[in-house]
């Protein structure tokens, strides 16, 4: 029985988080139009500390997992299963694991970013009512932050072909970032440190979900650069 569990609860926790994600940023439509004019004709929050900071580490971490040398391709319920040992259990191997995959030499640093990420949603939200957003909506201001940010991918070290590989490179895992930044603010609504009572696990287990969709989108877009001609 002990062997089903892991399945199970990454079975859960991704139907989970997608119900969720609908449930939290599909209702009161005319409130999120609202908001997200507000967001998108105004400036400040493209101007606050808080979220530039919010973008530099998500960046940050979107780079590290670019310039990552594991070779191996984890499925989705093996990784998981090492990010919810890293962080429910204090795994030491699976921190080890974790920030390995996630390209990180020293684990704490990963805990580091993550601690600030979670920290300035949490502002962020207060300020802005980031909750009433839809997914599609969060990525459009986080894509407008990134576009403001002229050092992007700037410590890719790959050798590429100029000008329209290196375009569509950029495109895609800037697309990457934007989607892991709105679904960073998604996981932060469903846990304790968020805007609902939903506990720690399922927070866990959603942003074990977050952070594999950035280490897969990652390889396809290095896989569409690998054959760019």
């Amino acid at each position: 029985m002990k062997n089903l569990k892991p399945v199970n609860f990454n079975i859960l926790a991704s139907i989970t988080f997608l119900f969720f994600s609908i449930l939290l940023f599909g209702c009161e439509k005319e409130n999120t139009i609202q908001t997200t004019k507000l967001l998108l004709n105004n400036s400040n929050i493209l101007l606050d500390s808080a979220f530039k900071i919010l973008l530099t580490d998500i960046q940050d971490i979107s780079v590290t997992v670019s310039n990552a040398n594991s070779d191996k391709l984890l499925s989705q319920n093996e990784f998981e299963l090492i990010y919810n040992k890293a962080i429910n259990e204090n795994d030491i191997h699976s921190k080890n694991e974790i920030s390995k995959i996630m390209g990180f030499s020293d684990y704490a640093l990963f805990l580091e970013a993550r601690k600030r990420i979670l920290n300035n949603i949490v502002l962020l939200n207060k300020k802005y009512s980031l909750n009433k957003l839809s997914m599609t909506e969060l990525k459009s201001i986080m894509s407008s932050g990134l576009t403001n940010k002229n050092s992007t991918n700037s410590k890719t070290t790959f050798m590429i072909n100029p000008d329209e590989c290196l375009e569509k490179y950029k495109d895609c895992l800037d697309g990457a970032t934007a989607t892991y930044a709105a679904e960073q603010v998604a996981c932060v609504g469903l846990g304790a440190l968020g805007w609902t009572i939903i506990g720690g696990a399922l927070f866990v287990a959603c942003e074990a979900v977050s952070n594999y969709h950035l280490y897969i989108n990652d390889r396809t877009c290095r896989t569409n650069l690998k054959y760019c001609k």
